[in-house]
């Protein structure tokens, strides 16, 4: 089961995210074709489901329970299959944010997702306040002008428009107060309205700033210092080597390196430990470095590693290493030193 969720996180993931953002792209394009060009994306959609229907199989069997992600893909299909009223593929972009979720250029949505969630109970609350405010100025407004304009002010319910209109500062045009008591009133509705959404947006702001200061908080010259592998260098050398390295943050049990894998970078642990997957199995912990071999023999990597509890990792692309092996060439040896000695 272990190797069967490593081989599906390492190769299936990907191939999924990119089948998903296929098939987004495919009803794009499929919602105004010819009938000739209909039919190759009929083809498509037919195959993609169906190993969407594979890939939901193989996710209940790896994960084990049900999340939210599950309940869209089952949503997705359960309609595809048996109600077929609409195409849903479009909700599986949930699904493709999740499959490149380490990707560089991802991650920030990602963060953002993910502060969504974690905030939801005081966005949440937020939009309780909102729809307070937008059922009090409903009513106030559908007693203000409810005999001079029935038409949009007949009701709580019909004056509900233009409160959301007015609430958000769209303001259409399409219905306006008549008296003069409800200009005023709408006046300073609008007025809260800019208030009221700046909330949501603030408690949003704080916490995605929080949840970024998590992943990339910056590498003190301190830090490195510490670090075997750089305390004999000189100042001057530490400061460079800060400006190249990239904090990294990974939960436990994440697969940070793949057996086979192009060696582009190596890491270095701040906090947290790793399993390298050789024979025996090596625990590394804070100060230690994997990842080199690679980069070192320009080969393939040798083994996997995987976080065994939350760890920080320091990461160096094989650029910015080789750079710093040419002026500082004790760093190579003591690099390729280590590396023969892990392996006997």
């Amino acid at each position: 089961m272990e190797v069967l969720e490593k081989f599906f996180e390492h190769y299936f993931r990907p191939f999924f995210g990119i089948l998903i953002i296929c098939n987004i792209l495919d009803q794009i394009c499929s919602s105004g074709t010819s009938l000739l060009d209909q039919v190759f994306f009929d083809i498509f959609f037919r195959v993609s489901m169906l190993v969407f229907l594979v890939e939901l199989l193989l996710r209940v069997v790896i994960e084990k329970r049900l999340t939210f992600l599950l309940l869209v893909d089952l949503a997705v299909l359960i309609n595809y299959y048996i109600i077929g009223v609409f195409d849903l593929r479009v909700l599986r972009i949930l699904r493709a944010y999740s499959a490149f979720s380490q990707h560089r250029v991802l991650l920030p949505t990602n963060i953002l997702l993910r502060t969504v969630f974690r905030q939801r109970y005081a966005l949440m609350g937020s939009q309780v306040m909102v729809f307070a405010v937008l059922l009090i100025f409903s009513t106030l407004i559908h007693f203000i002008e409810r005999e001079v304009y029935p038409e949009a002010f007949g009701s709580i319910l019909s004056s509900m428009w233009f409160g959301i209109t007015t609430l958000t500062t769209v303001g259409y045009g399409d219905i306006t107060p008549i008296t003069g008591a409800g200009k005023v009133l709408a006046s300073f509705t609008m007025f809260l309205g800019i208030g009221m959404f700046a909330l949501p947006a603030a408690i949003l702001a704080s916490a995605y700033y929080e949840e970024i200061q998590k992943r990339n908080f910056l590498i003190s010259l301190e830090t490195i210092s510490r670090i075997p592998l750089f305390e004999t260098l000189p100042l001057g050398a530490i400061g460079k080597i800060n400006s190249k390295l990239e904090a990294v943050l990974l939960p436990a049990g994440k697969t940070i390196i793949a057996k086979g894998d192009v060696a582009d970078d190596m890491y270095i642990i701040e906090f947290g430990s790793v399993e390298v997957e050789l024979d025996p199995p090596i625990i590394l912990g804070a100060g230690d470095f994997f990842g080199e071999r690679g980069l070192l023999k320009n080969t393939t990597r040798n083994a996997s590693v995987v976080s065994k509890d939350e760890v920080k990792l320091l990461r160096l692309n094989k650029v910015d290493l080789i750079e710093l092996m040419n002026e500082y060439e004790h760093l190579f040896e003591e690099l390729d030193e280590a590396s023969d000695m892990r392996l006997g």
